[in-house]
Formats: C-alpha cells, sequence, structure tokens
C-alpha cells in the first residue's frame, strides 16, 4: 500500500474499519444487472506520501479500481451516497485532495493530477476508472491527457477544465464578493457566496435547495478553511487541457444539472464536441452539486454508462 503518516500526525499507519454496507440496489441504481441487495464489506482507511504531504484516502470493495475526487472547497464526503453502493461492483477509492478534508497543505507547489499519479502508484493502481466533480473532474482530464495508458474511463460530474475561463458577468461580481469576505476573515459569509454559485446556482434561491445539502456542503467547506495553507500552490497541466480535450482516448460521460453555472454547461459542451465518442446526460433540477442533490439518478446514469464498458481492453 502507501506510506503513511508518522507519529502525531498519523492517527494509525494503516487503519482497518469493518463495516456493514446496506445496500438497497432498486432504490438507489435502478436498472443495474447483479447487484446484491447487502453485503459486508471492509473499508481501509490511511494517509498516502504524496511528497512533502499526506494524503487522507479511504478504500472499499474490489474489481476494477473506481477513485472518486471531489469538488474543491468540498472532501471525500460528497460521495457518500456513491461510496459504499459502487464498492459492491468495484474497488472504490476516494482521498482529500491538498488542503481539503484530512489533507493538509504544506509549503510545495505541486499538480492535482500528479498526486493522483502516485495515489494510485502507492495503491498498486495500473489503471482507473476515474470520477470527479469540478475541481475533481478538472484533475481527472489532466490526468487523462497526461496519463492515456492509466485511464480505463472517466465519469466528468459538472467538471472544470483547466485554461478555461468563466466568463459569466454574475459569477464574476459573486466571486468577488466570495474574495472579499474571504480576504477579510468572514468564512462564514464566504461560504455562503461559494454556496449561492455553486450549490444554488444562478437559477434558484437557497431555499428553493435541500438544506441538508446545503447543511453537509457548508460543513465540508468550514472545514476545509480551518487548515487552508496559502503557500500549498496548485499548478497546472501545460499546456492546459481546455485547447486538449482531443487527446483525450479513454471513454468519457458528462453529468450535469440543468441549473448549473453557465460556465460548466460550456465545459460539458466541449468535451462532448472534441472527446471522440463522450455522452452526456443532463440531470433535470440540479445545479453543481449533482451527485448529491440527486443521487439516485446520477447512480443509475453512472451504472449504465459503465456496464456497457469493455474494461479489459
Amino acid at each position: 500500500m502507501g506510506k503513511s503518516l508518522k507519529g502525531k500526525a498519523m492517527r494509525k499507519k494503516f487503519e482497518i474499519l469493518f463495516t456493514i454496507a446496506f445496500v438497497f440496489f432498486a432504490r438507489h441504481t435502478g436498472p443495474v444487472d447483479a447487484l446484491p441487495a447487502e453485503v459486508a464489506l471492509e473499508k481501509k482507511a490511511g494517509f498516502i506520501n504524496v511528497g512533502k504531504a499526506n494524503l487522507y484516502y479511504e478504500e472499499m470493495g474490489e474489481g476494477y479500481p473506481l477513485v472518486m475526487m471531489h469538488g474543491g472547497l468540498l472532501d471525500r464526503r460528497m460521495w457518500d451516497d456513491q461510496f459504499e453502493i459502487f464498492a459492491c461492483k468495484f474497488r472504490v477509492i476516494r482521498f482529500d485532495v491538498r488542503n481539503h478534508g484530512e489533507s493538509k497543505g504544506v509549503p510545495e507547489t505541486f499538480k492535482h493530477y500528479e498526486d493522483l499519479r502516485k495515489v494510485m502508484e502507492q495503491l498498486n493502481i495500473k489503471k482507473a476508472i476515474l470520477m470527479g466533480l469540478s475541481l475533481g473532474g478538472r484533475i481527472a482530464i489532466d490526468f487523462a491527457i497526461a496519463y492515456p495508458e492509466n485511464t480505463l474511463a472517466m465519469i466528468l460530474a459538472a467538471p472544470g477544465a483547466s485554461g478555461y475561463e468563466f466568463k459569466s458577468e454574475a459569477f464574476k461580481m459573486n466571486n468577488a464578493k466570495l474574495e472579499r469576505a474571504f480576504s477579510q476573515g468572514d468564512i462564514e459569509m464566504g461560504i455562503e457566496y461559494f454556496q449561492q454559485s455553486w450549490t444554488d446556482g444562478p437559477h434558484r434561491t437557497p431555499s428553493e435547495v435541500n438544506q441538508v445539502v446545503r447543511e453537509k456542503v457548508r460543513n465540508m467547506a468550514l472545514n476545509t478553511f480551518k487548515d487552508w495553507n496559502n503557500l500549498s500552490v496548485m499548478t497546472e497541466l501545460e499546456p492546459p487541457a481546455i485547447g486538449r480535450l482531443d487527446e483525450i482516448a479513454a471513454p468519457t460521460l458528462a453529468i450535469v444539472g440543468d441549473l448549473d453555472m453557465p460556465g460548466i454547461l460550456e465545459i460539458v459542451d466541449m468535451v462532448i464536441a472534441k472527446v471522440p465518442g463522450a455522452k452526456k446526460v443532463v440531470i433535470p433540477g440540479v445545479a453543481h452539486m449533482v451527485n448529491m442533490e440527486k443521487p439516485e439518478a446520477f447512480n443509475r446514469t453512472v451504472f449504465d454508462f459503465l456496464k456497457n464498458l469493455d474494461l479489459e481492453n
């Protein structure tokens, strides 16, 4: 497995947790064949060294590796409605990227997609299905371009893309408010502006959004900002992915909510136009947090995509 933290920074060298995953197949996944109704799964957790940083990860299940990557300011818990269910059919790994969740930022320049490569190497994964939302989708795209031989397939949920510039004036105005609130130390207000852009989206008020989802996003974002390290500096794929989408060879599914930001909708359309054979599914009535607001529809869509792939080749 991976190298682990030592001393106080590590809860245990390698923690084995046993959990019973009660998976109600019909409720969550729809018409997917041969998923067991109830299974006992072993959940592994620990830290993986990637340069100076150590990334917290969790793993469950057996089969083809499926790596879940969260959105910006969030953490691995955004996949709670997917983690155990997909572990019934796949070896699922989810991890917190640097400066998020349990993975602390350190004074170092880094690339997220190279961190992903190191995570896979230390978990003895040669090829993986990559599933990412927003920042996680951006990481998946960069990785698929840099390491096509290590990418089995991609599920891009409301993805970002390196090199893309958001043009919406509404986005720019709200982002300026967000940055001003954070620079003044008003974390709660900054997160509220973040929620208005990304959890609510441009077409809904906060009261129109599932409050359980909203509170979960808020808690993850607060946890991320608690230990944010400005000296942990991300650099991008060069040249950036937005002009290289036609280099992606892996089977690709793009999922997006119809109430998401215009820029995200444009990125998805660019993926469909440029990535050979890419498929698009629009889930109605949701914005950016598509897997959290509509988990049943999201899971069914992903399972239907994966069951039709030839993952042997």
